[in-house]
């Protein structure tokens, strides 16, 4: 049943690993943990034992744009979902309950905060509920990035619904994050499924801030069609950004928790329905977003944490097709986000924040396979090269920066460790102004003796030792080197450092599907005719467009061009419902094109 289901509902031949054992744990009437990532289906593991159920699944859900994604895209596939948020009015609400009591509900999406309501609670108690599901589960744990206080009220789902089995489900999950899940939802005895947290078809790219907005418009320069979300740690990065961009004729807008709730509404909107193909934001975006062609994901600042990042990037490439995630890092920012964890008060959080930014500095600064540090970092085993990053694909030089940073660090020594990376570049370099001029160090045993290196490459290399931890910034204002103990062994030559060198990357090609997956050869022509198909109903019927068919669906159907309603059924992700609903529509592009 549950493959028929899968088939005619959803429009897949075969379930991905892992989703059918959940599915028929549910079905048996037993708990479960499910940390799947970003793109590996979740949704399908609760949606599909709600549909083969008798009653109604209730779905808890932090964010009203989720269930609103959600619901719509369940309803366009014929299923009964609804919402019961605060956003509805009363005969909105009078309509829900209705739908529930009288049984043709087959999936209630609720916030955590509704389940609190003992309106609510008795409510569900007359109704006939199959078993319950919280997704984003990892925010009833301190320790996860998303921490939200409603979520610790949901251990009353045991209380009054013993008998009905739980499903808490997550993208991003330590084991302290797990254990706090089981605890707090009692649910000590259920089954932990953990999926391989390996995205293959996203491409993951670092690259050092240099002319970074510059930078930022090639990589944008052969993605104009594409949607992409661009994420800055501050407001004022996000607007200048935006801002900068639309004087360069890029299409973006700005979201960030500033602008008011009708302007972040409308920018979401645009972005979504493909309208506006560029966001810019703070991390606030992104949570509620099952958009699922977004190209690219770039972090124009350095996220906090690696689940942080994890998750950001997870945005891209929901749909199987092939996206790039690329990274723009500087120590500065470590600095500056440093600086703001020092004002922490809780002396063991704090610690904890840092450790964490290190461990996401050291997946920036290592030249070592991103996949490869990202799936160690949750606990999964990858020892091959994985031929779609920036370090297997263009694999750094080891370089001898021994001398050069002994040059450095005697230089900071001789300064009295009183002046930034400026000084000490301009000292070494030999670069005379009034100054210089003014404090005699001119008359230093350091001045100009390292004139071979540019700026941009002494740059380099002061900020490769801070990483090392040879020097250390102190100071936020007016930041200033310092020596730790560290400097002592290689100013004494007793110890020999390297640092990584990239030649300038080769082009990534924007490929149809990654190494790992069937490669499809679509007919371009065609799949920009079947794009702008779906553009055009999706305006019509005010959808986001991959409501209608996700990109990899549209690629399929241009490759194997179907001439009837029964092929059309063979591509991947064509349901029963959307092929009588849209089907005739997308058959006649195909007959016109070829």
């Amino acid at each position: 049943m549950i493959h028929e289901l899968l088939k005619s509902v959803f429009g897949y031949d075969s379930f991905r690993p892992l989703q059918e054992s959940i599915i028929q744990r549910t079905l048996d009437g037993q708990d479960s943990v499910v940390i799947m990532p970003t793109g590996g289906g979740k949704s399908l593991c609760y949606q599909i034992p709600a549909l083969a159920l008798e009653g109604c699944a209730v779905v808890i859900s932090p964010l009203i744009s989720l269930m609103q994604d959600q619901v719509l895209s369940l309803q366009q596939l014929g299923v009964q979902a609804m919402l019961w948020n605060s956003t509805l009015n009363a005969a909105e609400v009078r309509e829900v309950r209705q739908h529930l009591e009288s049984g043709q509900l087959k999936l209630l999406y609720i916030s955590p905060e509704r389940l609190n309501l003992d309106d609510f609670l008795s409510v569900l108690k007359e109704c006939h509920i199959s078993f319950f599901a919280i997704d984003e589960a990892h925010c009833i744990s301190e320790w996860g990035h998303d921490f939200r206080p409603g979520y610790r009220s949901l251990s009353l789902i045991k209380e009054h619904f013993s008998e009905k089995p739980v499903m808490a489900l997550t993208a991003t999950a330590t084991d302290q994050v797990i254990h706090d899940i089981k605890t707090q939802l009692v649910l000590e005895t259920s089954k932990v499924f953990k999926a391989s947290f390996n995205r293959p078809n996203l491409f993951y790219e670092v690259k050092r801030k240099k002319n970074t907005f510059k930078e930022l418009l090639r990589f944008l320069e052969s993605r104009k069609d594409q949607s992409g979300i661009i994420y800055c740690q501050s407001r004022k990065n996000v607007e200048t950004i935006a801002e900068k961009l639309i004087q360069q004729g890029f299409s973006a807008k700005a979201y960030h928790a500033g602008l008011s709730n009708d302007e972040r509404e409308k920018n979401q909107n645009d972005f979504i329905h493909d309208d506006t193909p560029i966001i810019v934001a703070t991390i606030a975006f992104g949570m509620g977003i099952d958009k699922s062609n977004v190209r690219y994901v770039v972090h124009y600042d350095l996220p906090k944490t690696i689940e942080n990042y994890y998750q950001e990037t997870g945005r891209a490439g929901r749909d199987g097709v092939d996206s790039h995630c690329l990274l723009f890092f500087s120590y500065a920012d470590r600095f500056k986000l440093e600086h703001f964890m020092h004002e922490i008060s809780d002396m063991n959080e704090r610690k904890r924040c840092i450790k964490k930014l290190n461990q996401m500095i050291d997946f920036a600064a290592k030249p070592r396979c991103r996949r490869q540090q990202l799936l160690n970092y949750f606990g999964e085993e990858h020892s091959a090269s994985c031929d779609f990053c920036d370090i297997c694909k263009n694999p750094p030089q080891e370089k001898d920066i021994t001398i050069v940073s002994q040059k450095v660090l005697s230089c900071i020594y001789r300064v009295r460790q009183n002046y930034g990376v400026t000084m000490i570049i301009d000292v070494l370099r030999g670069t005379m102004n009034d100054k210089i001029r003014y404090l005699n160090f001119d008359k230093l045993s350091t001045f100009g003796i390292e004139k071979e290196l540019s700026k941009a490459e002494l740059h380099d290399v002061v900020q490769h030792l801070i990483y090392l931890r040879l020097i250390a910034i102190q100071g936020f204002d007016y930041p200033v080197l310092k020596l730790t103990e560290k400097a002592g062994p290689v100013l004494r030559s007793e110890e020999r450092l390297f640092m990584p060198v990239f030649e300038r990357p080769k082009t990534v090609k924007q490929k149809k599907m990654s190494k790992n997956r069937e490669i499809v050869h679509e007919d371009e022509g065609l799949f920009s005719l079947l794009k702008q198909k779906r553009k055009d109903m999706a305006t019509t019927l005010r959808l986001p467009a991959y409501m209608i068919f996700h990109d990899k669906t549209l690629q399929e159907i241009a490759s194997i061009k179907p001439s009837s309603m029964a092929e059309l059924m063979t591509v991947s992700g064509v349901g029963l419902k959307k092929a009588q609903r849209f089907g005739e529509d997308f058959l006649e592009v195909v007959r016109g094109g070829n």
